[in-house]
């Protein structure tokens, strides 16, 4: 018998390699991410179109008092642009099995999260419209109301998959928790992006 074929009798015992993982939770994260877009972008779709017609009628869109002031919300999409890098160095890190920087980059992201909510209040503060004075104020609080509600949900998500891999199960390839946890995160940053220039640009 030689050398070749004893190793692969021995191997023919081996047990088998394990089936590749499905990417069932980041699938599940690209079209919940999508479905929340879509519902606030759809939101911005009818508030531009009704801008558009009291604009084309002659008429101003905001009604007397309105305050739209345009440096916190440009604060609020830099913070946020901000937290897309230390997001996505959470990933590296735990990619390469370094759980410290990783939670820290999740704590950062977290921190940088919490700072936009609170533009976004500050903002609302600002405004000089309550959200029932016209349609306006009411598509305002509404479509900002909706996108808070979403970063507070990709914060939770963050926060899970950093208590995740504290246990120690989000490092080198089964990291995918905290892969889904960003791309939540990114499609959050782009629909700031369109409120960002809807309300707070084109005003």
């Amino acid at each position: 018998m030689t050398a070749t074929t004893a190793n692969i009798e021995l191997l023919a015992d081996a047990p088998p390699a394990e089936p590749p993982r499905p990417r069932v939770l980041l699938a599940g994260t690209v079209l919940a991410s999508g479905a929340a877009a879509m519902m606030i972008l759809a939101l911005m779709g009818v508030y531009l179109e009704l801008r558009d017609q009291v604009v084309s009628a002659g008429d101003t869109w905001l009604p007397e008092g309105a305050n739209i002031q345009l440096t916190p919300g440009t604060m609020g999409l830099v913070t946020l642009l901000m937290s897309a890098d230390t997001a996505a160095w959470a990933v590296w890190a735990l990619r390469r099995y370094d759980r410290n920087h990783a939670l820290l980059a999740i704590a950062v992201t977290e921190l940088l999260g919490v700072a936009f909510i609170v533009g976004v209040v500050y903002g609302w503060q600002q405004l000089g419209l309550g959200i029932g004075d016209s349609t306006q104020a009411l598509l305002i609080y509404t479509i900002s109301g909706a996108h808070v509600a979403m970063v507070g949900a990709g914060l939770l998500f963050l926060l899970v998959m950093g208590f995740r891999a504290v246990g120690g199960q989000l490092t080198g390839r089964a990291a995918e928790g905290v892969s889904a946890a960003v791309v939540y995160w990114y499609v959050t940053i782009a629909v700031y992006a369109v409120i960002w220039y809807g309300i707070y640009v084109a005003k």
